[in-house]
């Protein structure tokens, strides 16, 4: 156990300094490293692999993401009052999230990341194609602020989507402030601060949902795989400091950039 946990450790380094660079809750890196872990070294539980990875990811982003949401805060770099709509319609997505996850399979749950994933770098190679054809410096485009509403809405299909997929708010409302002309700092602060209320329902859901079942490994709480996420946490809270002063320093379009690679990185990884 000690093995898989230092193993794991370097994992969440990785996760918390993306945390604090561009807001992610680790989902995009947890779900697929854990997955292809019981895959490979747990073969006889890879029916629920999912399930488990899912739980995992939900469970290490409540610690990754109050770390990175304390240092953005202190960097002055979150929206208090458009955090505070959002939260409102994210917190019954979770609860209906977790609800109909029961009825999914893995294999469903693996097909709408890979889509939901296509989507997303669709649009944000969109994003990018535009801004690089217009006179006007990404820095200097105006603002196009969401209405209440759509806010609400807005949180309320971000809390499904990510108890569905294991996915932090990053993936989903970081091109949706990007695309409305925010920085990628403020972008990533705001899906940073959201995702401890995600992530915590979302934990607790799976727990439960994973309390009685007989197809987990060793070392489970429901079917949230510890020696992983334990080893993730660690990683995780040292990483996020590193990444909130890293995101002060990189040009805007160099953060773009990277992040868009990412996301294809993880999308092969799904995939293959």
């Amino acid at each position: 156990m000690i093995f898989i946990v230092l193993g794991f450790i370097f994992v969440g380094l990785l996760i918390g300094v993306l945390a604090g660079l561009f807001g992610f809750g680790g989902g995009l890196i947890v779900v697929p490293a854990v997955m292809t872990f019981i895959t490979i070294y747990a073969p006889a539980f890879a029916s629920d692999s999912m399930h488990i990875a899912i739980a995992t990811s939900l469970f290490c982003m409540i610690f990754t993401s109050l770390t990175a949401s304390y240092a953005h805060h202190r960097a002055k770099n979150i929206l208090w009052n458009i955090v505070l709509k959002l939260k409102g319609g994210l917190i019954f997505g979770v609860i209906f999230g977790a609800v109909i996850a029961s009825y999914f399979s893995s294999e469903v749950l693996k097909a709408l990341f890979v889509i939901f994933m296509l989507y997303t770098i669709i649009k944000w190679v969109s994003k990018l194609l535009s801004n690089s054809k217009s006179s006007v410096a990404v820095e200097d485009l105006p603002v196009n602020k969401p209405s209440s509403r759509v806010l609400y809405i807005y949180g309320f299909i971000t809390g499904t989507v990510s108890v569905l997929l294991g996915i932090g708010g990053s993936i989903i409302i970081v091109p949706f402030f990007k695309h409305r002309n925010y920085k990628l700092a403020q972008a990533a602060a705001i899906a940073t601060s959201i995702t401890p209320v995600l992530a915590l329902f979302g934990a607790v859901s799976y727990i439960l949902l994973g309390s009685d079942s007989s197809s987990v490994p060793d070392y489970c709480l429901g079917f949230v795989y510890l020696p992983a996420a334990i080893g993730i946490i660690i990683g995780s809270m040292i990483g996020a400091i590193f990444g909130v002063k890293l995101s002060k320093s990189i040009p805007n379009n160099i953060q773009n950039t990277i992040y868009l690679f990412i996301m294809v990185v993880v999308l092969l990884v799904m995939i293959l």
